[in-house]
């Protein structure tokens, strides 16, 4: 397996000069706090489905998830395409829902359907969870790049936790959802071209069947039951309909366009299941024991680089190794810009009592957007510095305390009878629950004696079955207030009644073609770097794939540049 090269490095180097630079270009477009954390609701839909769909996986599926279809094989592949199934709910149902609130937050919305003390209560449990989140994501990312190619943990930290600082607090939500799309460029190519060549390196889709282990396109596979499945797919349910997808919601024209941001997500997903399932695939045939090429804690995690690194020329190795701080630094960058909105507008704006100018609430925004970012890379570099336990305490702690949070900020869109308090009740009894099932030692002995997947399975479809039946009981011992009645009443008002964009949002929000002749710029220049690639000495194969990128990356910027203004020319 190769190692990367001063060619890669530079790769990494251009790669992250670019993120920041994108920063800086949307710097000008920053009037307001509704511009730094909803676009002004002026975000193209593709470019929000983009930013969605790469905010969603993380580098985990270059990680975790390839390393789970190494194993586990086609049902490895299902459950991580079970993102995309997730996500198709907010087509359904939750995608018009966010759009009709017609909030700036993730949270904002929980003072009109239930109170101010629940609202308070989410505000100050989401942060900090939040930001521990982007904390283990950091560390994971800099555990798995440092293990697998041999760099600096410390240095991968501190690199991706500053240019994501960095593009973030310039350009806010306009910066992170562009640098998600440019990002999405470097992604999408490299990884439809790992699927042939790797189909190449183990002779062909038939030699792949033939030679993976037994029952490897069983599904579903002994370690993951259909039980196990559905308790999956139900904490999926809750996190991809909240969070920074929700945000991408509520920052285009309307509704119709926020549901096309779904819709393009699920399909995104699907494609997925080809991109994420062939690679690690190859990688169980070609390398059966990856513990003899990665010091990985689990060496199975490696699949994904191990045949991208056997089969991909230098230069094009460094896009992938961007594209998995790429992946990494769209889940931080997206949560940076959320969290920070619920710090500017639901906790100081709300406790201060008074109207912020909008420009005010911006700066607010970006110095909030600076401490959540310089709180979670000191939270990376300790859980570097203290090793792995502190990562999997962790981890554990954020799963198991985010799904009490969504469960009533589901259900507050859906039903209308449950009295203002049934959502922190909600919160509260499903909370105190998660956390038994996460530190009290006793049920977690006993709970191990079944096997992990019954253990997880009792774990989910309990947390869940408190949380919701308390949503629901609260009505019979709680009601409401006649001023509870009058804000909820137009709280559901406002989400029976369609977005007019008309008259709410600015006309010019309409013209989509700037962003996306930015975007045709961006892989114009993409494909001039990939074409540099020509001149590093390589086999003629190699130099093929480089070429056909470079045809692909142009042929698209130009199309992306030119369509959208000859367009704007025959509409006159």
């Amino acid at each position: 397996m190769q190692s990367l090269n001063v060619y890669d490095y530079l790769v990494l180097v251009v790669y992250m000069l670019m993120m920041v630079w994108i920063g800086v270009y949307f710097t000008g477009r920053m009037k307001s706090d509704s511009d730094y954390f909803r676009a002004g609701n002026s975000l193209t839909w593709w470019i929000a489905a983009l930013s969605a769909y790469m905010s969603a996986f993380s580098s985990y599926m270059f990680t975790g998830g390839a390393g789970l279809v190494y194993q586990e094989g086609i049902t490895g592949a299902v459950i991580l395409w079970f993102t995309g199934l997730a996500i198709f709910t907010g087509y359904l149902v939750f995608a018009k829902l966010w759009r009709r609130s017609r909030v700036t937050t993730v949270l904002e919305f929980l003072e009109e359907r239930f109170n101010l003390t629940t609202h308070q209560v989410a505000s100050w449990t989401y942060i900090p969870l939040y930001i521990i989140y982007c904390g283990v994501v950091l560390y994971s990312l800099g555990i798995f790049i440092s293990s697998a190619l041999g760099l600096d943990i410390f240095l991968i930290i501190w690199a991706s936790a500053l240019v994501i600082l960095l593009y973030t607090i310039l350009g806010g939500v306009w910066a992170v959802s562009m640098t998600d799309t440019i990002q999405f460029l470097f992604l999408l190519p490299i990884c439809l071209l790992l699927i042939p060549l790797a189909l190449i390196e183990v002779h062909g889709p038939l030699a792949l069947v033939h030679d993976t282990p037994a029952n490897y396109f069983h599904f579903p596979s002994v370690h993951y039951p259909w039980y196990w499945l559905v308790g999956y797919l139900i904490l999926l349910i809750h996190g991809q309909n909240t969070n920074p997808i929700a945000q991408r919601y509520f920052s285009v024209r309307d509704e119709a366009e926020a549901r096309k941001v779904s819709l393009a997500c699920t399909l995104l997903f699907t494609l997925g299941l080809v991109i994420w399932a062939v690679p690690p695939m190859a990688a169980r045939v070609l390398f059966p024991d990856l513990g003899q090429l990665i010091s990985l804690p689990n060496p199975h995690e490696g699949a994904y680089v191990a045949i991208a690194a056997r089969v991909l020329p230098h230069g094009l190795l460094g896009l992938l190794v961007a594209a998995i701080f790429a992946a990494a630094m769209s889940s931080v960058s997206g949560v940076y810009n959320v969290v920070s909105a619920v710090l500017t507008r639901d906790i100081v704006q709300r406790l201060s009592r008074r109207e912020f100018k909008p420009r005010t609430l911006l700066l607010v925004g970006q110095a909030a957007t600076l401490v959540v970012g310089a709180i979670s890379t000191l939270i990376g570099l300790r859980m570097a510095a203290v090793g792995e336990g502190s990562f999997r305490v962790m981890v554990k702690f954020s799963a198991l305390t985010g799904t009490p949070l969504a469960a009533p900020m589901l259900l507050g869109f859906l039903f209308r009878r449950p009295p203002a308090w049934s959502g922190l009740v909600s919160f509260v009894t499903s909370g105190a629950a998660a956390l038994v099932f996460a530190f009290y030692s006793p049920l977690n002995a006993w709970l191990a004696g079944f096997g992990e997947p019954v253990a997880f399975a009792i774990t989910v479809f309990t947390i869940l079955f408190i949380g919701v039946g308390a949503f629901f009981a609260t009505g019979l011992f709680l009601h409401n207030n006649p001023e509870d009645e009058r804000r909820i009443g137009a709280f559901f008002t406002k989400l029976d009644t369609p977005v007019d964009a008309v008259r709410e949002v600015s006309p010019q929000v309409a013209d989509h073609s700037p962003m996306a002749r930015f975007v045709g710029a961006m892989a114009m220049l993409m494909s001039f770097m990939v074409a540099a690639f020509l001149l590093i000495p390589a086999s003629a194969r190699d130099r093929l794939v480089n070429l056909s990128l470079f045809l692909v990356l142009a042929a698209f910027g130009a199309w992306m540049y030119l369509v959208p203004g000859r367009a704007r020319r025959t509409e006159r």
